[in-house]
């Protein structure tokens, strides 16, 4: 599925602490989360803030072509890869958001930070993220991991 218009990727800011808060504890999130806790709003704050100054870290915004926000990837480094995670705002699940976001996201990566190995964790119970993560080249791994490699680009001469 398409989303009905571009998506635009921007990092993410102090002023998106409030809205992924909330996308965080919406019972669909939290049910399709491996941390399916309610987080209370000081917990949060706290690891917005050192999360927004962290270099293995990157959570980046997507919007809509209105700048209205429709999820977030994040992309944390773990041993020689990232590990991968979205949310998409309750309103905006089943138009297609997902996969631009998270197409979008593994470009930038790779761009930005020369990444191309990603791992992402997902429930067995979770299809959703399966046939997403599936539909961008992710393969089934070990138990909840699901991983994707992609070639490294050869710098122009």
């Amino acid at each position: 599925m398409s989303t009905p218009h571009p998506i635009h990727l921007r990092c993410a800011g102090h002023e998106d602490a409030r809205a992924v808060f909330d996308w965080r504890n919406d019972p669909v999130t939290r049910a399709a989360s491996l941390e399916g806790d309610i987080i209370s709003w000081p917990v949060h704050e706290l690891w917005w803030k050192a999360s927004l100054g962290r270099a293995d870290r990157v959570l980046i915004i997507g919007e809509d072509a209105w700048e209205r926000p429709v999820g977030l990837v994040r992309f944390d480094a773990r041993d020689g890869r990232w590990l991968v995670g979205i949310q998409v705002a309750p309103e905006r699940r089943g138009q297609g958001w997902g996969r631009a976001l998270l197409e979008g996201g593994l470009a930038r990566m790779e761009g930005k930070q020369g990444a191309h190995r990603f791992t992402a964790q997902i429930k067995e119970d979770n299809e959703a993220s399966q046939r997403l993560f599936a539909g961008c080249g992710f393969q089934p791994c070990v138990g909840l991991e699901w991983t994707l490699v992609r070639p490294r680009r050869r710098a122009a001469a």
